[in-house]
């Protein structure tokens, strides 16, 4: 099968779409399917195409003009219509997808992922409206996460469990440091929790007597305002910038102070405490709502989380309990699996009745939808 993903970044950017995009494309490759990857060149001296990982790269220049870009996905039109699947990352990229190139094309198979926390909180109206209009363009719809349905109101074809890459019957067994000790993997930015750690952190020694050392994995808007708060409340914590593969470095604490749900599994598959932290009730259901929930602690504020900490800390034996149990959890789990639930969505016939529109239609819908990235108001009857 010849697939091809669109995403609006990939390697060598990191973040968990790119790697997701990128474990699952490597997992099919291996499989003996064709993969591409359509993304946007993030930075002005990325090649328009190369090959990484067995995978060919092609890029459009995302920093550049409308008209550069649309020229662009012109070039990529025989790519597009070679491909026996188009799957897009999320619904800002679908529409973008459809407004410079899918409106212009014969149809095909098209679908879409929406991947964990992609959408605003409070959810608007409109982005609810922008969920259900994608039922309308796609074959089928894959959520990385059971909790999309519940806030968008649309249903997924598939919720296939991320893989881990390697996996935790591959990865060595490192003993566990001493229970007081942390690290943080992550975005230093307000949603990532690390405010939420670092004065939990200053609980945990100032109420439980606990010296907690924390060691901060990241970079971020909020470095230098994080420095100089660790430095003003003399904190025992080390921030040492953003450094490749840092899931590595989840092991070099006993427990994993992380929200994303990639790190949140990766720390379990290195056996260390998941102790997460939600601001509002998307982020809350986000954690606690997954397959991953029962063998993570959980807290709403540094209150919580301190506490929670401070009691693993002391009760050994529940501890070795919930690292057993999420590692078991951990096994289970393998890009492999989740490559086979695309197959599966991509091999079955589609349920969704994609409308069929004619050119004109289709032209007018790529012209509504790029009023609304520009923030234009639409004329009535366009919709």
């Amino acid at each position: 099968m010849r697939i091809t993903f669109v995403t609006h970044r990939y390697w060598p950017a990191v973040g968990g779409v790119e790697r997701y995009v990128g474990r699952l494309g490597v997992a099919l490759r291996d499989m003996g399917h064709t993969v591409r990857v359509i993304a946007g060149a993030h930075e002005d001296d990325l090649p328009l195409q190369e090959v990484h990982d067995g995978i060919q790269i092609l890029r459009f220049p995302a920093r550049r003009s409308p008209t550069r870009c649309w020229w662009r996905w012109r070039q990529l039109r025989p790519v597009l219509l070679a491909s026996d699947v188009i799957q897009v990352s999320d619904t800002a990229m679908l529409e973008y997808y459809y407004r410079m190139a899918a409106w212009m094309l014969p149809r095909r198979p098209l679908y879409l992922t929406r991947h964990g926390m992609s959408f605003r909180f409070p959810v608007p109206q409109e982005e609810i409206q922008r969920a259900q209009r994608t039922l309308s363009l796609v074959d089928g719809v894959v959520h990385d996460g059971n909790f999309i349905e519940k806030w968008l109101g649309v249903p997924a074809d598939k919720v296939p469990p991320q893989g881990l890459a390697p996996e935790a019957d591959e990865l060595p067994r490192i003993p566990a440091p001493p229970p007081e000790s942390a690290v943080f993997v992550g975005r230093l930015e307000p949603d990532s929790g690390i405010t939420t750690y670092l004065e939990a952190i200053g609980l945990l020694r100032d109420q439980y007597r606990l010296p907690m050392r924390l060691d901060v994995y990241g970079d971020g808007s909020l470095r230098e305002t994080l420095k100089a708060q660790v430095a003003r409340e003399n904190l025992p914590v080390r921030f040492h910038g953003a450094v490749p593969d840092a899931q590595d470095r989840l092991a070099d604490g006993c427990f994993a102070f992380v929200t994303g749900r990639m790190a949140i599994q990766e720390a379990m598959a290195r056996r260390r405490v998941v102790v997460a932290t939600y601001s509002h009730a998307l982020k809350r259901d986000y954690l606690c709502g997954e397959h991953f929930s029962p063998y993570l602690l959980a807290g709403g504020d540094a209150a919580s989380v301190a506490a929670l900490t401070a009691e693993c800390v002391r009760n050994a034996a529940s501890r070795q309990r919930l690292i057993d149990d999420a590692f078991e959890y951990a096994r289970t789990l393998s890009w492999r699996c989740t490559a086979g639930e695309f197959l599966d969505l991509w091999n079955t016939a589609p349920r969704r009745n994609v409308r069929r529109q004619t050119l004109s239609a289709r032209a007018a819908l790529a012209l509504t939808l790029r009023r609304e990235a520009q923030g234009t108001p639409i004329p009535a009857g366009v919709r």
